[in-house]
């Protein structure tokens, strides 16, 4: 139990970033990404924890070369919890 919360607790810190980098792009950047994620792949961004390969596919459709910097920014924002492993994953993931 005490195990699922703390994953909980890791999918909405992730959800939070994303949507807060996302956010400082722009408003219309965070309903696009959102929009696309759940009409490919049927997830929100609290999802992206476990799928983070929807999450870089759907940047780089959008936003091309430049969504390097969207997921730096992310990394730097997750910079202190990179030492857990759901969370070292999926940086690994959305930063190749």
């Amino acid at each position: 139990m005490a195990s699922d919360s703390h994953e909980d607790a890791q999918k909405a810190l992730v959800s939070f970033v994303i949507e807060r980098v996302l956010l400082n792009v722009g408003q219309l950047a965070l309903d696009e990404v959102g929009h696309r994620l759940y009409e490919k792949h049927r997830c929100y961004f609290s999802d992206c924890l476990q799928n983070p390969q929807y999450l870089r596919e759907v940047l780089e459709e959008l936003f091309g070369d430049s969504y390097k910097s969207i997921t730096i920014e992310i990394r730097k924002r997750l910079d202190e919890l990179q030492d857990q492993k759901p969370i070292s994953n999926f940086l690994g993931v959305i930063l190749k």
